[in-house]
């Protein structure tokens, strides 16, 4: 019986869960000591208890606007501060508009068996958009097995999730197979070829990454065959490459976007290097990854690309630093580049090499691109 085979995968899935927190706590704890910034602690009434959690507003926030509201979920044996420094998913945010919560689970573990903890984000979602401005996007991201849990909690809950981005996490098969009338939602996970925490290749109830991807793009009825690229090794002494895999044309304009870490570990790309869990690839930036594909499906924010008279145009990468590069299938004559109060920042007329934001402050920009025969407009996030 089918129900037979779930409560035999949930209790294999739960000892697994617990070899996992044995293996990873010793070494958080140290890690959080001496890295984990103070945060101040919200809580709500759930359930008959109290649950905790951070908020972060973006830089500027103010009632009048409306914000979209990213969930960022912590890992095993892990907390909402140590997510917060870790991810610094704050800079983003505060680029892009977000409102970020960053909720703890209890006693350090997402119960991804059963709907406790699903039941506890819904309320939560439902007590921040009472105190704060959101707009309508609700998007959820996390970590190992907050990972774990932006899945469960996506196809779960009663709200409409946007988008999701899940890092070192994947999908049970107890959840693959009770979740076939789960919405289709755009995705992107990031996962290390040699992640010994949550390995690439799966387990005997845990989904690999290669067919929780599958799922999905099966899920969102996407192209079959990706768009494969390879990201510039701009960080060679980081022991890590990236594969970017991107499957589109899904239902619904849905997508699924794999960033495959070889020789990655069990991390964030971008973040600060936890020596123990393996390489820590830095030629990506996660976080700001997350943020820019969030956006690209929030109708309340703006559009990275843009696409007019069949032409195409392309910030690469984006967000950056420092450089950034156009894509266009025409010759571009002037890059003109402006602030958000309308001032012309940089006029560029050599437009083949890449062009230098570096000293602009963080924020985001506006494009125009003036081809031969057309004039094109697209945004630019500088971190």
């Amino acid at each position: 019986m089918y129900w037979q085979e779930e409560t035999v995968s949930n209790q294999i899935e739960s000892r697994e869960l617990s070899k996992m927190k044995k293996e990873i706590f010793p070494l958080l704890i140290i890690f959080m000591l001496t890295n984990s910034a103070y945060a101040q602690l919200d809580s709500i009434y759930n359930q008959g208890e109290y649950r905790t959690f951070i908020v972060h507003e973006p830089t500027g926030y103010s009632p009048s606007s409306q914000y979209p509201l990213v969930l960022n979920l912590h890992g095993l044996g892990s907390s909402a501060s140590f997510q917060k420094t870790y991810t610094q998913f704050d800079d983003v945010a505060d680029s892009l508009g977000f409102i970020v919560v960053y909720p703890n689970s209890k006693s350090n573990s997402w119960r991804t068996i059963g709907n406790t903890d699903v039941d506890f984000l819904t309320n939560l979602v439902d007590s921040v958009r009472a105190e704060y401005s959101c707009s309508s996007c609700l998007f959820v991201t996390g970590f190992s097995q907050g990972g774990f849990m932006t899945y469960k909690f996506a196809n779960n809950t009663p709200h409409t999730i946007t988008a999701v981005a899940t890092g070192s996490g994947s999908m049970s098969f107890a959840l693959q197979n009770a979740s076939s009338s789960a919405p289709q939602i755009p995705v992107m996970h990031f996962h290390g070829t040699s992640d010994s925490i949550v390995s690439y290749g799966g387990t005997v109830v845990i989904s690999s990454v290669d067919s929780t991807i599958q799922w999905w793009v099966d899920h969102n009825n996407c192209n079959t065959t990706p768009i494969f690229s390879n990201i510039p090794n701009s960080v060679s002494t980081d022991n890590s490459t990236v594969e970017k895999y991107y499957y589109g044309a899904g239902l619904s304009g849905n997508e699924v976007t794999l960033y495959k870490v070889i020789n990655g570990g069990h991390t964030w790309s971008g973040s600060t290097p936890i020596t123990a869990f393996g390489s820590t690839n830095q030629d990506i930036n996660q976080s700001a990854l997350i943020g820019s594909f969030f956006v690209d499906f929030c109708s309340e924010t703006f559009n990275i690309s843009e696409a007019k008279n069949n032409l195409f145009v392309n910030l690469y990468p984006n967000p950056t630093c420092d450089y950034f590069s156009v894509a266009l299938t025409q010759d571009i004559k002037e890059i003109q580049i402006f602030n958000t109060s309308g001032q012309l920042m940089l006029k560029v007329h050599d437009t083949n090499g890449p062009i230098n934001i570096a000293s602009f402050t963080k924020g985001i920009y506006s494009v125009r691109i003036i081809a031969n025969d057309i004039i094109l407009s697209s945004k630019i996030i500088k971190l």
